[in-house]
């Protein structure tokens, strides 16, 4: 599998060169472009085999992503029939597109919004992040990445990675994703007064040795900035 990233990172998007029999699983209305002849299946965005209870599990699974997590409640599987056949992913969003090689151990934790696809050998477990995550504004759900194999991410503007030895601080609308071995806390980012007054509100305190990658733009404060300017 060969992956080649495009126009980022204003407009990413992934170029994935398959040989025969390679597989990669998307979200769903993120095929750009594609060879013909390549094998598509859709399936719930969840584990499971090939039995029936398999199947209710990513169902139950696909239903708590997208209600829960705000992915989509299905994925693509794009499988190669042929060398050399490719595929184009893109994100909803504007913004930037990033690949990651896993295996050894690597474990990636990604905000739920921010997958975009992975190959196979890769297992996608939706995780709880916290009763405290709820007020975060950033999501309460996050997708823990493992495995060997290809991990797609995608982020609202580019993609900025920290190299974490100790204790750093993120807005919650800037984390796209960060290294398992990185530990977290929801905070306020100063005082009462600071955290209503500041504009930044809540913010994530990263403990520990590892990478944190963020985003350089904030979805939520786009919601904001837009809504006034909407007719009522």
């Amino acid at each position: 599998m060969k992956i080649e990233l495009e126009s980022t990172p204003s407009f990413g998007m992934a170029v994935i060169t398959l040989d025969v029999g390679e597989q990669i699983s998307a979200e769903s209305g993120s095929m750009v472009a594609m060879s013909t002849g390549m094998a598509v299946n859709t399936t719930f965005n969840g584990t499971g085999g090939g039995g029936f209870m398999d199947l209710i599990q990513a169902a139950f699974v696909g239903l708590a992503r997208k209600f829960l997590a705000g992915e989509t409640m299905f994925v693509n599987e794009f499988r190669a029939t042929k060398a050399g056949q490719q595929v184009m992913l893109a994100p909803a969003m504007v913004g930037d597109v990033r690949a990651f090689p896993m295996g050894d151990g690597r474990k990636i934790t990604v905000q739920a919004t921010s997958y975009l696809a992975s190959s196979r050998g890769i297992s996608v477990d939706l995780i709880w992040g916290g009763f405290s995550m709820l007020f975060g504004g950033g999501g309460a759900f996050f997708l823990a990445c493992r495995g060997t194999g290809d991990l797609l991410i995608n982020a609202y503007g580019a993609i900025e990675e920290v190299e974490i030895d100790g204790a750093y601080v993120v807005d919650t609308g800037h984390v796209v994703a960060f290294e398992g071995a990185l530990r977290y806390n929801l905070k306020r980012v100063g005082g009462w007064k600071s955290t209503f007054l500041s504009g930044e509100g809540l913010v994530l305190e990263f403990t520990g040795k590892g990478k944190v990658w963020l985003q350089t733009r904030n979805l939520s404060a786009l919601v904001g900035w837009v809504s006034p300017l909407l007719p009522a």
